[in-house]
């Protein structure tokens, strides 16, 4: 996943150095299989193609990955816009935590819960999905970290279940690429397991 970026000095700035979105419908003639959308990062944008092809495409997953932060005025619109172009959405993952460092975990949470609330009003079951590690930079780590715990408690909050991708990346770190935040196919496959024993 080089073609995105990851920015880990940018703690004060609204906007990262390269901004992106990266949409994906897949298999759009395909009215049948069940259809989740995946709102994420990078990491999300990797493990998505992993999903459909380990279900043999009786699960597609559609994709909304970006660098957005939680607090961009435009994540919402963009997302709401992209769904709108959906015909079929079954179950809906977010995922949100290794991007957006300006923010505290305090303004993070509050973002978080802003951002739960506005995909519960799609009406479809919402999954929270933790996020992954980055094994080259401690503080970014330790931040993640408090974020998945700001999800977590979230999640208990309004009972969505959650999906712990941040245990399977830390219990296979043999799978990071050289910038120890995003996987080789391999973790990619295993982050996709998860994730589907989670939701079938």
């Amino acid at each position: 996943m080089s073609e995105f970026t990851y920015e880990t000095n940018n703690n004060t700035r609204k906007l990262e150095s390269l901004e992106w979105d990266n949409v994906w419908w897949e298999q759009t003639a395909n009215e049948t299989a069940k259809r989740i959308l995946y709102i994420g990062d990078s990491i999300s944008c990797g493990t998505r193609q992993m999903i459909t092809k380990l279900s043999n495409s009786e699960i597609l997953c559609d994709g909304f990955g970006t660098s957005k932060a939680l607090d961009n005025p435009y994540l919402k619109p963009s997302v709401e816009l992209f769904m709108q172009q959906q015909n079929k959405c079954d179950k809906i993952l977010f995922n949100n935590g290794l991007h957006g460092w300006h923010l505290s975990e305090e303004k993070y949470g509050k973002c978080y819960e802003d951002m739960l609330q506005f995909l519960l009003q799609m009406g479809k079951p919402l999954y929270v999905v933790l996020t992954t590690d980055d094994i080259k930079h401690p503080k970014q780590n330790e931040r993640a970290a408090a974020r998945n715990e700001i999800a977590k408690a979230l999640a208990q909050k309004y009972n969505l279940p959650v999906i712990d991708l941040h245990t399977v990346a830390v219990n296979n770190a043999e799978y990071h690429r050289p910038d120890g935040v995003h996987f080789e196919p391999e973790g990619y496959e295993l982050l996709a397991k998860c994730i589907l024993e989670s939701i079938r």
